[in-house]
């Protein structure tokens, strides 16, 4: 056998194999053409339209979903687009020269314009005045560290606010002084003045920044963020709108409504990839927000959302997900898509009325309802309700706290025999 020295002896004799001439057009995968549902579905009277969009997503069938407030399951054009890029970048990456007539491999180094217009075409809003993040959380904290606020400067916040809309405020008020003036919110809350009314009481001189749910996270409450927007400008106040579970969910308009700021996680509603969001900040204000995660574009005052999406390497092909999530999204329609899962809600929530211990949770006012409802059977704890629809019949809903209920959100891979198998579940369960 020979020894080491001998063959790297050799290494260093043998003759260099030839560079093999550069390719003139290299054969790529193009990860850009727009993703389309299948032209069956489009044609379809608006029963089979859903029937029929119900196999664009791979959840078994047997499974009803109800769970899109913390998860949305993304459709196959959506999962397709990622895994594609994911193999193109991993095999053809030796191809790419840094031209700059050559696609990138990677984000977090460039401004991604498409996308932030399309994300814009959702929400109503120019596609220069988004920020591509890794969530709302992310969004949020730009906001609560970008603002100038000062030791005693106040901000209004919800006693309900998802760590993710709230936060960012706790650690400027521990680290830098500011004050948190806390609504405690009825529950559930009789009408929208109701709401109104709380943030106006707890708004003094020093109030610098409203924080608003769209929707509520754990009760499913719908603010009337258009009535807060404009009093808050009125004041000049900061209106900072944590859109969450919203966008997808509802019909987003941040120009009617009037936000400064609108952040949120696409990877619910709008059924993108985990790890992508956004946030949308009005053009006269971008530049009060600092940039407190710095990379080579934290100063361009050019494009100013573009330093609020400086973060390093990221995976380009969740980004390629999220555009075809958008345009999915976009090809059904927001009012559409309200429409629908708003119908199946106030089926659910009809249903729920003639169950007898059932008790709704979340508000019944007509203007503070969404497509999610939260209820409980009373004696029962929630985390039972939850285990109860999933063994007896896979319907996921979440819990929400063992006193409190279950969150039971529709979207539109749900259906109405879906609504009635839950309905029939409650049913059993509460004559027990």
């Amino acid at each position: 056998m020979p020894s080491r020295r001998a063959f790297l002896t050799s290494l260093t004799l043998a003759p260099l194999a030839p560079i093999p001439a550069k390719p003139e057009s290299p054969t790529l995968p193009e990860p850009t053409d727009p993703g389309r549902m299948p032209s069956r579905i489009r044609a379809q009277d608006e029963a089979d339209f859903w029937r029929e969009l119900r196999r664009e997503f791979t959840i078994p069938r047997h499974e009803a979903f109800f769970n899109t407030g913390t998860l949305g399951a993304s459709p196959k054009v959506v999962q397709q687009a990622v895994i594609e890029h994911l193999r193109h970048v991993d095999r053809d990456l030796a191809h790419w020269d840094y031209q700059p007539d050559h696609e990138q491999f990677f984000t977090g180094y460039f401004p991604e314009l498409r996308v932030r217009e399309k994300v814009g075409a959702v929400i109503n809003a120019a596609g220069r005045d988004v920020a591509l993040t890794q969530n709302a959380t992310f969004g949020m904290n730009f906001v609560a560290q970008g603002l100038d606020l000062a030791p005693g400067d106040e901000v209004v916040v919800t006693d309900q606010a998802h760590p993710g809309g709230r936060k960012g405020y706790d650690l400027r008020a521990k680290r830098h002084g500011i004050v948190l003036r806390e609504i405690v919110v009825p529950d559930p809350p009789e009408s929208p003045e109701q709401l109104v009314r709380l943030f106006l009481d707890a708004t003094t001189e020093r109030t610098r920044v409203w924080a608003i749910p769209h929707i509520s996270s754990a009760r499913a409450i719908r603010y009337p963020v258009g009535t807060l927007c404009r009093l808050a400008r009125e004041r000049g106040i900061w209106s900072v709108v944590d859109g969450a579970q919203s966008a997808g969910h509802l019909r987003v308009d941040v120009r009617a409504m009037g936000c400064d700021a609108f952040f949120g996680s696409p990877h619910k509603w709008l059924l993108a990839p985990k790890g992508t969001g956004f946030l949308y900040i009005r053009p006269e204000r971008q530049r009060e927000v600092w940039a407190t995660l710095a990379s080579g574009e934290w100063d361009n005052q050019d494009d100013p959302m573009f330093r609020l999406m400086q973060y390093g390497t990221g995976n380009l092909s969740l980004l390629r997900g999220l555009e075809k999530a958008l345009e999915f999204h976009l090809e059904i329609g927001s009012d559409r898509i309200e429409r629908r899962i708003m119908g199946l809600a106030d089926r659910l929530r009809t249903g729920l009325a003639a169950i007898p211990r059932a008790r709704i949770v979340s508000p019944t006012h007509p203007e503070l309802t969404c497509a999610t409802t939260v209820y409980r059977i009373d004696g029962i704890p929630a985390g039972r309700v939850q285990d109860w629809l999933w063994e007896r019949g896979r319907v996921r809903v979440r819990s929400v706290g063992d006193t409190v209920g279950v969150r039971h959100g529709c979207h539109i891979y749900n259906s109405e025999a879906e609504v009635d198998r839950a309905l029939e579940l409650l049913a059993e369960l509460a004559r027990t």
